[in-house]
């Protein structure tokens, strides 16, 4: 669960999407080559969607993927999120 308030204050290239009880968190990535100061490393960006439901005033992570370039897109166990929720607790 994170707190309604501090999703909405979410900077630094995150999108929140609320739309009535449904909230959307999308971030894109750098590229590889941006992340390790080497552009020979490639261009891609994926990006990010983590979506919840709101309760109260909190919201409840329900499902969350990453998309690549192409389309293609792989979800993300919700356990692997663990680490951003702490982060997003203690801003």
């Amino acid at each position: 669960m994170l707190p309604l308030d501090k999703l909405r204050k979410l900077g630094n290239g995150y999108n929140v999407v609320i739309r009535g009880r449904q909230v959307e968190v999308v971030f894109t990535t750098p590229t590889l080559g941006d992340a390790a100061s080497d552009p020979e490393l490639g261009d891609e960006r994926r990006t990010i969607v983590i979506r919840g439901v709101i309760e109260g005033d909190m919201v409840k992570i329900i499902d969350a993927y990453v998309e690549d370039q192409y389309g293609y897109r792989g979800k993300i166990d919700l356990r692997d999120l663990e680490l951003w929720i702490e982060y997003i607790n203690k801003l």
